[in-house]
């Protein structure tokens, strides 16, 4: 018997957003790693530096938003796309939304 990927009539609406949550932990806790943020920071936001202080206050930000539960508003629409796609999970598109709900935290000490 070979191991296959879940089809979609196994993701149910709670096993999605469980998978949205826990690639949102990965990608925030990575986040909190001097180097990696600074990585995403010149990748994403042309090289924005942060000061030491500021730095804190983004990852005990970015460390509130991985302990919170997912704004089911925010990911409604990708939650409904999963539903009706064979294709899920579709990470790409998965981390375009939690790139967007990272950003205004981002956003918040660089602006």
């Amino acid at each position: 018997m070979s191991m296959q990927a879940p089809s979609l009539s196994t993701w149910s609406t709670d096993r999605i957003i469980e998978d949205i949550q826990e690639r949102r932990v990965a990608l925030t806790k990575d986040l909190l790693k001097d180097d990696l943020l600074s990585s995403y920071l010149d990748t994403l936001y042309e090289g924005a530096k942060l000061s030491s202080v500021k730095s804190e206050f983004l990852k005990r930000d970015l460390k509130q938003l991985s302990e919170a539960p997912i704004d089911l508003v925010h990911y409604s629409m990708l939650i409904l796309k999963a539903k009706e796609s064979d294709l899920w999970p579709n990470t790409a598109i998965i981390e375009e939304f939690i790139h967007a709900e990272i950003r205004p935290v981002i956003l918040k000490y660089i602006a």
